[in-house]
């Protein structure tokens, strides 16, 4: 890195709205707004327990924010010696060091922490950035993309109700809003769902549940939550499914399905399908022109479904991990 014309130093509160344009660049399929940056920031680094490190590589001269990068702990697989690393860079600043430069301070910090691996992704139209990882001994694990449809194309009739099915075999289908969004044992019986059903979801680490606190910031009351938009299975007073559509800020023609999930003992009934069906329907009468979910390569299920349903990939990323030590150290 060329020092007389870049310089690194700690992120600053003014450079939010840098941060989120870098990420745009990376990501413009989900452009980022300051708000949802500040946000999921606050929700990280709120418990004392989280590591939050960022840095930004500024332009001598102009001021300009050309990159970003963190070091930080990570929601619902949460350990101690386990971060994740991002490095963003200005395409227009690319190949001179400053990623380099700030993927080293970075590493430096974990080691210090006494890190047992990171964690990182790039692109995977993006070569430069899986050479980066690869050159830094990062392992590939597994691949996760965005899938979108476009709710006109949706041919509902392939995918009839089964409403009726459902109900005659004891299940009972709410919305959070009807069940009372502002009760609290509703909000305690989802949190609970949320804990089970996010277990087998795949990921880089172990699972490790989110406080109640945080579930409500995250899925039910923040800016971009929809109470009448969690949709719920339900066998009398007992929640064991559920589906939820959310707002994305950048996107305001596009609903994202937040999360599925069913209790084990539930599963292979149609009960998922039926609740993204009913999540489809909301988001047509609701005027969004599309609709985009998250998929693992490591959970075939959910993708044959969403698969069905005429969503196509987007954006695919190849998650990686470095080892920096043995997990018993």
């Amino acid at each position: 890195m060329d020092s007389g014309r870049y310089e690194i130093r700690p992120f600053a509160e003014p450079d939010y709205e840098a941060g989120a344009r870098l990420n745009s660049l990376w990501m413009p399929e989900f452009p980022e707004t300051v708000e949802d940056a500040r946000r999921w920031h606050d929700i990280i680094a709120k418990d004392p327990d989280r590591l939050m490190v960022r840095l930004v590589g500024e332009e001598r001269g102009t001021g300009s924010v050309i990159a970003w990068g963190g070091l930080v702990h990570t929601l619902f697989n949460f350990h101690p010696h386990k971060y994740y690393v991002r490095v963003v860079v200005d395409p227009a600043h690319r190949r001179r060091g400053i990623g380099e430069e700030m993927y080293r301070r970075l590493e430096k910090i974990a080691m210090e922490r006494h890190a047992i691996c990171l964690w990182g992704n790039a692109r995977e139209d993006d070569p430069s950035s899986l050479r980066f990882l690869e050159h830094h001994g990062y392992v590939a694990t597994r691949k996760t993309w965005s899938s979108r449809l476009r709710l006109t194309d949706l041919d509902l009739s392939k995918f009839p109700d089964r409403t009726k099915a459902l109900m005659d075999s004891g299940i009972r289908f709410s919305t959070y809003a009807e069940e009372g969004a502002d009760r609290p044992d509703v909000q305690r019986r989802l949190y609970e769902l949320g804990k089970i059903t996010s277990e087998d979801v795949p990921r880089l680490g172990e699972y490790a549940p989110v406080s109640f606190e945080e579930f409500m910031t995250i899925d039910l009351a923040g800016p971009n939550a929809i109470a009448d938009a969690v949709f719920l299975a339900c066998v009398g007073e007992k929640y064991v499914a559920w589906s939820t559509l959310q707002r994305l800020p950048g996107l305001p023609d596009t609903i994202d399905i937040g999360f599925t999930g069913t209790l084990p003992e539930f599963r292979g009934r149609g009960i998922a399908s039926e609740l993204k069906r009913r999540a489809v329907l909301y988001a047509r009468a609701h005027g969004y022109r599309y609709l985009v979910t998250g998929n693992d390569s490591l959970n075939p299920r959910i993708w044959k479904i969403n698969e069905k349903l005429g969503f196509t990939r987007q954006l695919v990323l190849v998650q990686s991990e470095k080892k920096l030590r043995p997990t018993d150290a």
